[in-house]
């Protein structure tokens, strides 16, 4: 019997849903740890599930808690506004997945986006490249792949029904009264946002392209 086989034969999981979050602290601080030695979103996934996999099946059931409970908060117009300049444009689906890349950067990026989606304008000097999207598609089921292969049965069975309700990936968009397809709404929601992610890089494209036709 090697090592994974003792701790796959250690994970017990709990006879009672669970209802009770991650210490705050500690859910950051694993955020922060998965950070530590990613250079890209997969190392950083590879990273957390690896930190996860040193907790209690309760202690991790209580991180995807505090998650969840974290995104809902993150359920917002304005966040919204942040996704649609950030990524050029959103639907639930992805904006769900803009949520969980807010949250996967860590407890500071986590709190200035939730105070003033604007305010993520302070991490960025230059807007997307055609490489980038400010998306965690896999960030929020990494917890459930590891209940997958230790239990065979989802993370949401050990989960009290209650806390189940704060589940944002299947939100529809959050209600404002303003067009989210409209720029100019989005540059009165977010200017610094929209300046560098809109207006400098559009400005950029045009310098571009002026530079292509001098040297045709």
């Amino acid at each position: 019997m090697d090592f994974l086989d003792d701790l796959f034969n250690s994970f017990s999981v709990p006879a009672e849903p669970i209802s009770g979050m991650l210490e705050e602290d500690l859910f950051w601080q694993i955020i922060e740890n998965s950070l530590q030695e990613a250079s890209n979103l997969n190392e950083q996934r590879q990273s957390l599930a690896l930190e996860l996999e040193r907790l209690t099946a309760e202690d991790i059931i209580g991180f995807q808690i505090r998650l969840e409970n974290l995104l809902f908060s993150l359920h917002s117009p304005e966040i919204w506004c942040a996704a649609c300049i950030m990524n050029d444009e959103t639907d639930p689906k992805h904006f769900f997945y803009f949520k969980n890349w807010i949250v996967s950067q860590g407890r500071e990026l986590f709190e200035k986006a939730l105070s003033h989606p604007d305010r993520l304008s302070y991490y960025f000097k230059e807007g997307f490249n055609e490489d980038d999207l400010y998306e965690f598609e896999n960030f929020h089921s990494i917890t459930n792949e590891l209940f997958m292969v230790k239990v065979g049965l989802p993370i949401a069975n050990y989960i009290e029904k209650k806390q189940l309700e704060n589940f944002t990936e299947n939100f529809p968009k959050p209600d404002f009264d303003w067009d989210d397809e409209n720029f100019t709404n989005l540059q009165i929601f977010c200017p610094k946002l929209y300046k560098i992610f809109v207006e400098d890089y559009f400005v950029d494209e045009e310098d571009e392209e002026e530079d292509e036709d001098d040297i045709l």
